[in-house]
Parts: C-alpha cells; sequence; structure tokens
C-alpha cells in the first residue's frame, strides 16, 4: 500500500479563497476531487469563505478622524513634553554634580566632611537611644517621648549657639 499525500492547510485554503492558481492550483483541485478527506476539508474552507464575504465592515462613527487626529496630537504632545523634561533635567544634574564638585574641592573640604559625621553620629546616637524605648512603650508612646527629646535637643543646640555666638563676636 502506497502513501498518499494530502494536500496542506494553505494549499485548502488558497483552493478555497481562490489564491491557489495556475498549474498548482490545478494540481491541488484534481486531489480534492479525488480524495474524500481533502474535498470535505476544502468544502468546509468553502463555507467558511463564503460566510466571511457575506460579513459587511462596521460603520465608522462619524467623527472618527477627527478623534484619530486628536489622539495623534495629544500622543505628540506627550512625547515633546517628555523630551522637555529629560532636556530640562540635564542641566540640572549638570548643576548639581558641580555643586558637588565644589564643596568636595572647596578650600576646607574636610570640615564639610567632619560637619557630616558629626551629624550622621549625632543621629545615630538618637535613633539607638529612641529605639528601646519606641520597642517598649509601642510605637505611641516612643513617638511622642522621640519628638519630645528632638524638641529639647533642638532647643539646646539653638541655646548653645545663640551663647557661642557674642563670644565670638567680642574677639
Amino acid at each position: 500500500m502506497t502513501d498518499i499525500l494530502h494536500l496542506t492547510e494553505e494549499q485548502i485554503q488558497g483552493l478555497a479563497d481562490g489564491a491557489l492558481r495556475g498549474p498548482e492550483g490545478m494540481a491541488a483541485r484534481e486531489h480534492a476531487d479525488s480524495c474524500q478527506e481533502c474535498g470535505d476539508e476544502l468544502a468546509v474552507y468553502a463555507t467558511l469563505v463564503q460566510r466571511l464575504a457575506t460579513l459587511q465592515d462596521p460603520l465608522l462613527p462619524a467623527d472618527f478622524t477627527g478623534e484619530v487626529l486628536d489622539a495623534v496630537e495629544h500622543r505628540e504632545h506627550a512625547l515633546v513634553q517628555r523630551r522637555h523634561t529629560v532636556l530640562a533635567a540635564i542641566p540640572a544634574g549638570l548643576v548639581g554634580v558641580l555643586a558637588i564638585l565644589g564643596w568636595a574641592l572647596s578650600a576646607a573640604p574636610t570640615v564639610h566632611v567632619d560637619r557630616f559625621l558629626e551629624v550622621w553620629t549625632v543621629g545615630r546616637h538618637v535613633v539607638s537611644a529612641a529605639l528601646p524605648v519606641l520597642e517598649a512603650a509601642r510605637l505611641p508612646l516612643g513617638l511622642g517621648a522621640f519628638l519630645f527629646a528632638a524638641a529639647v535637643l533642638l532647643m539646646l543646640a539653638r541655646a548653645l549657639r545663640a551663647g557661642g555666638a557674642p563670644a565670638a563676636a567680642s574677639s
């Protein structure tokens, strides 16, 4: 018994919608006429093509073109805004980098670093002192105590600065 080669789906679809022509189309038509399986599949596709041909395109709304043009204009405006935002961010970033470089290369950068480290150390000590309070008394009491301590420390810092300023001014 010999193996019978059947038509591919593409060939059957091409026959059904008339896209398969010439010698290949003639050979495929002869095979579909002689082969029950391919003929049945061709009939299914032919029915589908006929049903699809009866469909009508939906009517477009009267303002369809205007809506599309408005959407395109809105998208273009958004792209221009994004581009302007990026272009505005570049100089701002450069100014920030120059400020950092100026700070780092100033006459006494160690003073700035020392101040930063001092603030960091004080902050670390305040947090480490406040953490057990927050754990023991829970959040509301701990937050209240922390805010009270911060207010007292702020007033003390201002008093120390105010007390030290006249002495520095008199020298």
